[in-house]
């Protein structure tokens, strides 16, 4: 084990030293969707204690040397948890940034977007793998929820900071980018990330790397549907927009409209590429990255990948 983790560069702290950007909070591993490519497939874990999150996030340090940290609520799909609206709380309270990132099934309820608004949530991720089209939820997601996602999208569009992922998978879903882009203009909607990414090996996936996008595909299939040229995209790559340190290898970010001015985020639509797959000797997405924290069992913290690799199949 002490091996795994020295070639992984694993480690752990406590939360008053945390260098950490952003801190992923999986509070439930349960799910109401059983998708093909899930980071977090164990289903009996206990879901996390906020009693105990509550004294956690007291600990992590905020002010003008420790700008807020962005508080990532995960889980395999956090809105079963019973107290997911109470985390969001906690940590807005104790003065950090939180992002909800969901499947969007529970968000299809106008009365539970009204209590991530009331609550002071202002940031919604939402995986949209199959767009409007239920064929591509199915091959990918096991469900034909298109019906539920768009409804939720429709609930939160223009309500929240929004990002909205998508896994490109061969075969299936190419065509998911003009096809998202599309949706925006139908619903108005102005100011949003949207994510692609290939299959990441690890927990649950459906794509070896052999069958999977490369990040030049991702950039050519990109381009093309957003009539943009290639070096456009990659004149972007290792550019970090929003936070400070060394960019991520794996991403590309950029502004759809190229008269766009970069330094504004959440402003236009915004596109972003991200390498998921496990193409180095490392086995995880993204080796190194020292922007994403997960919290522990034991509540410490300790690189995202790396500790998910590290129980795999596990917590």
């Amino acid at each position: 084990m002490h091996t795994i983790k020295q070639q992984m560069n694993y480690y752990e702290i406590e939360p008053e030293d945390n260098t950490f950007t952003d801190i992923v909070v999986d509070i439930t591993h349960r799910c109401n969707m059983e998708c093909k490519n899930c980071y977090l497939p164990n289903r009996v874990i206990p879901d996390m204690s906020l009693e105990k999150f509550k004294e956690f996030v007291k600990r992590v340090p905020v002010g003008p040397s420790n700008a807020q940290r962005m508080f990532r609520i995960l889980g395999a799909e956090p809105t079963l948890h019973k107290d997911c609206i109470g985390f969001m709380k906690a940590i807005l309270d104790a003065g950090h940034k939180c992002i909800l990132l969901t499947n969007g099934l529970r968000l299809s309820s106008e009365s539970y977007v009204q209590k991530l608004l009331d609550v002071g949530l202002e940031h919604v991720y939402i995986s949209m793998n199959g767009v409007d089209r239920d064929d591509w939820y199915t091959a990918i997601d096991e469900m034909p929820c298109a019906t539920k996602k768009l409804k939720a999208l429709k609930n939160v569009a223009n309500k929240f900071s929004l990002d909205i992922g998508c896994i490109l998978v061969k075969g299936i879903n190419e065509d998911a980018p003009l096809r998202m882009i599309n949706l925006m203009k139908e619903l108005d909607i102005k100011n949003v990330t949207l994510r692609f990414k290939n299959v990441g090996q690890i927990g649950r996936y459906m794509a070896e790397v052999s069958e999977n996008w490369t990040m030049e595909d991702l950039v050519r299939i990109v381009a093309k549907q957003f009539n943009l040229s290639e070096k456009y995209i990659w004149d972007f790559y290792k550019i970090n927009h929003r936070y400070n340190g060394a960019p991520e290898v794996c991403g590309i970010e950029f502004p759809i409209d190229s008269s766009h001015d970069p330094k504004f985020r959440y402003n236009g639509i915004w596109i972003k590429l991200t390498n998921w797959a496990i193409d180095n000797p490392v086995g995880i997405p993204d080796p190194g990255n020292t922007r994403r924290g997960r919290i522990t069992p034991d509540w410490k913290l300790a690189p995202f990948y790396e500790h998910v690799k590290m129980n795999e199949g596990g917590y």
